[in-house]
């Protein structure tokens, strides 16, 4: 409202106040004029006239300079709390805002909150232990609950009504003290609860100056507030009309209705003995059910606190304050400091002393800024009977059956009958009118205040919190970054360890396989089979041809064991370093089986190694070797089966001259040809050749070294070279066939590279093997690595998020304790 507005609003209350005091209406006389029995003449009478009415107008115009004052301070302390909530709003989505994107720290039991304090109950045990983000979750529903009833306290400041919420135990006595405040009987009484419904009271002129009852039923809506909202009264659709006398039948029926607007006429009272029609501001009563009647009208008349200015507590004396009432009353005084307390039926109660002292002390455990001045807002009356009502019949009035000469039909003797009453009366309409400003603003200049303060104590609860963790946070990553320095090297040594035990066993087995594969036919003569004569050549072939290969395979096969030694140590060498640096689970329960290789593959060059056979491969004279033979071994010695096995042989020396212990008397017998292995045939040829040369030499004398003779002796020389040209091929085979074959094995296998090609195969079996165990070793390094690298990150984004944090909460900080000094300055004592 504009300083303009407020001039004129208070010029026309100033012209209302002229004319009601100007109106023929009694004067006092002072009790000690009319106690001396002084008689006063025309003149003093009218002097006396003339200064009390010149007291009156001067009182009048004070009277309306005060009000434009508190009316022009109301407007201006209006205005600051609007701009507070709009301030305040924004700052509470901030912090939720913050709470979702990281969970905020709560403040402990002995830093309670007052308006978003949590209250944590699990089967009837409060204060449950939960996690960060469980209680950040109820956080955010009790922060999101203070920014509807910061909507609510905005609809209330702005609204120029005042609602007063009658509420209290079950059966306690709210009707009949609402009935009481308006001074007839409007609402049903009995001993029983008889209010089921929510019954709110308003002055009959706001619906056409008609009295009727608006019942909004749950088909509407199905809550108090939003029957609140959704009310309209020029919308028949959203209420059902009846009349007063209906009304003991509706409050009733709950299962129907969810509110009652009762609209009463309030007119037979002056303006100042009224509640409804009092000429300052719209009141409306509002009776809610009982607090402990059920569990959802608890909850609805809780709820329903949020919408009221003032609330009245009916407390039945006999019980007290019970939990449920405790309850409400703490839920309420988050906003409300001050709340009236009507201790009802007090004349029941014989030791009214004692009764006094324990209602106040529960009054000053829950609401101690009512508890201090509990003069005023604590009253304890009597019961129905002495409470002054109307003395009329029905809801509207009637003839007083005691004659009173009182206003309006009111019996002067029933308001002088309860002054307990009449203390509460005039303290309620004083606190409602007088102290409007209290009344009407002091509940959300409270929940202003303590929603600011409980957001400093949020955010420096954070500070310190994200600052304590900031100090662990720092240490802790000074401890992981050598650590993680440290795995990382400690890991990188351990994969190159791995990795030259891998490459050294591979190459080694690659080098041993060639090596064995290549001197696989440096054979001795005395290694081939036996020579079973000129009969079983082929066979003694076959069998030749057969050992070489032999040879050759087993020389791989050799390999290959030697290739399984070798990986199975190494894999346990990787194995022991592993478990040295990456602790003894590592390849826990994992054996390794070197009966595995060389299963899968086998190699096929085997199929590759035959050779043709060729009349060569049996001969394979030599110039030293046929003189060898001639000479029987005298000129060089001729590495033969005989010559090596002389040694071993126990035979005669007769056996061992002629070359016969290679084989047995039988089977020189049944293989003749074997003869061509001994010495016999030279021997026979020398025998023949020697004694017909010495028979010639004694018949003929010098004539047999004439040419002649000569001539003739050279046919049988060159016929006697032959023979023995042919015994020494016969004779040198069993050494030239397995010479030439195995020669000819060696150029095969060089011609298929297969020393190589098998030395890559088991090589690369064993490297096949070693990739397993150090894969695991990097997997397991890796996680290691990860690991500590991952903690890394996590403090350091836990860092970087508190930094975040601590730049909000610094910031809400400020603004609250200046929005806060703000409210706090805001005088609302002024009336």
């Amino acid at each position: 409202m504009s300083q303009k507005e407020v001039a004129e609003n208070s010029k026309e209350k100033s012209s209302k106040y002229e004319d009601e005091l100007n109106k023929d209406t009694p004067f006092e006389i002072s009790s000690h004029e009319l106690e001396s029995g002084t008689t006063l003449s025309n003149a003093q009478m009218s002097r006396l006239l003339q200064r009390n009415s010149s007291h009156r107008r001067d009182r009048s115009r004070d009277h309306m300079f005060y009000s434009h004052l508190a009316q022009q301070s109301y407007s201006v302390n209006r205005n600051s709390l609007l701009d507070s909530i709009t301030f305040v709003r924004p700052l509470t989505n901030d912090l939720i805002t913050e709470n979702n994107q990281r969970a905020i720290h709560i403040p402990e039991s002995a830093q309670s909150l007052d308006v978003l304090e949590l209250k944590v109950s699990l089967d009837g045990k409060a204060n449950m232990q939960l996690d960060k983000s469980a209680l950040a979750q109820l956080f955010k529903t009790q922060a999101l609950s203070a920014i509807d009833h910061l909507t609510n306290l905005q609809t209330r400041v702005q609204d120029t009504s005042s609602k007063v919420f009658i509420t209290g135990d079950l059966n306690s006595g709210k009707s009949t003290l609402c009935n009481a405040f308006l001074r007839k009987k409007v609402l049903p009484e009995d001993q029983l609860p008889c209010t089921n419904v929510f019954c709110e009271i308003l002055e009959a002129r706001e619906n056409g100056h008609i009295e009727r009852v608006h019942a909004i039923p749950k088909t509407v809506a199905t809550n108090v507030k939003d029957a609140s909202v959704l009310y309209d009264m020029r919308d028949k659709s959203t209420y059902e009309d009846f009349s007063l006398t209906e009304l003991d039948q509706l409050v009733y029926d709950n299962d129907r209705y969810i509110l009652l607007k009762i609209y009463i006429k309030d007119d037979k009272r002056p303006v100042e003995y009224s509640l409804l029609r009092n000429g300052t501001a719209d009141i409306s009563l509002v009776d809610s059910p009982g607090l402990n009647m059920d569990s959802v009208k608890t909850t609805e008349v809780m709820s329903r606190q949020e919408e009221i200015d003032l609330v009245v507590f009916v407390v039945n004396a006999e019980n007290q304050l019970t939990l449920s009432a405790r309850e409400f009353i703490s839920m309420a005084s988050r906003e409300k400091k001050l709340m009236f307390f009507v201790v009802n039926k007090f004349d029941h109660i014989k030791d009214k002393d004692r009764c006094k002292k324990l209602i106040l002390d529960q009054i000053k455990e829950i609401s101690p800024e009512t508890y201090k001045q509990n003069s005023e807002f604590v009253h304890f009356v009597n019961s129905q009977g002495k409470i002054p009502e109307e003395s009329g019949n029905g809801p509207s009035g009637g003839d007083d059956p005691d004659g009173g000469d009182g206003p309006d039909g009111v019996n002067p003797q029933h308001l002088q009958e309860d002054p307990d009453f009449d203390k509460l009366e005039d303290n309620l309409r004083n606190f409602v009118f007088k102290k409007r400003s209290l009344s009407k603003l002091l509940p959300a200049k409270t929940y202003l205040t303590k929603l600011l303060r409980d957001l400093e104590r949020i955010s420096q609860c954070n500070l310190d919190k994200y600052k304590e963790e900031d100090y662990y946070l720092n240490a802790s990553l000074d401890e992981v970054q050598p650590e993680l320095q440290g795995v990382t090297k400690r890991c990188s040594q351990l994969v190159d360890s791995i990795d030259k035990i891998s490459e050294f066993t591979t190459k080694e087995v690659y080098g041993y396989t060639k090596i064995q594969i290549n001197k696989a036919l440096i054979l001795k003569q005395a290694e081939f089979p036996p020579y079973s004569g000129l009969a079983g050549i082929y066979d003694y072939v076959q069998r030749v041809r057969t050992f070489i290969v032999d040879q050759i395979l087993s020389s791989v096969q050799v390999s290959e064991a030697y290739a399984k030694n070798s990986a199975e140590q190494s894999v346990n060498q990787i194995n022991s370093l592993a478990k040295g640096e990456l602790g003894d689970d590592f390849m826990a329960g994992k054996v390794f089986k070197s009966d595995l290789m060389f299963t899968k593959k086998k190699h096929n060059l085997s199929k590759n190694l035959n050779i043709p056979l060729q009349l060569r491969n049996f001969l394979d004279p030599s110039l030293e070797g046929f003189i060898s033979y001639l000479s029987w071994g005298f000129v060089k010695p001729l590495p033969s089966i005989t010559e090596a096995e002389e040694a071993s042989t126990t035979k005669d020396s007769l056996s061992k001259s002629l070359a016969l212990t290679s084989y047995s008397v039988s089977q020189y017998w049944t293989n003749p040809s074997l003869i061509f292995t001994s010495k016999i045939p030279t021997l026979l040829v020398y025998s023949f050749g020697g004694s017909k040369m010495i028979t010639n030499v004694i018949i003929h004398g010098s004539k047999f070294f004439s040419f002649e003779s000569l001539k003739k002796l050279s046919g049988s020389l060159a016929l006697l070279g032959g023979v023995l040209g042919v015994a020494y091929l016969i004779h040198d085979l069993p050494r030239a066939l397995p010479m030439n074959l195995s020669m000819q094995y060696k150029k095969r296998l060089q011609e298929l590279e297969y020393s190589h090609n098998n030395a890559d195969r088991v090589s690369k079996e064993v490297s096949q093997v070693f990739k397993y165990p150090t894969r695991e070793v990097v997997k397991a390094c890796e996680l290691v690595v990860d690991k500590k690298t991952s903690k890394k990150k996590e403090l350091e984004s836990k860092l970087r998020d508190n930094a975040m944090s601590i730049e909000f909460f610094q910031a809400l900080l400020s603004k609250s304790q200046k929005q806060r000094n703000i409210v706090e300055t805001i005088n609302l004592e002024v009336d």
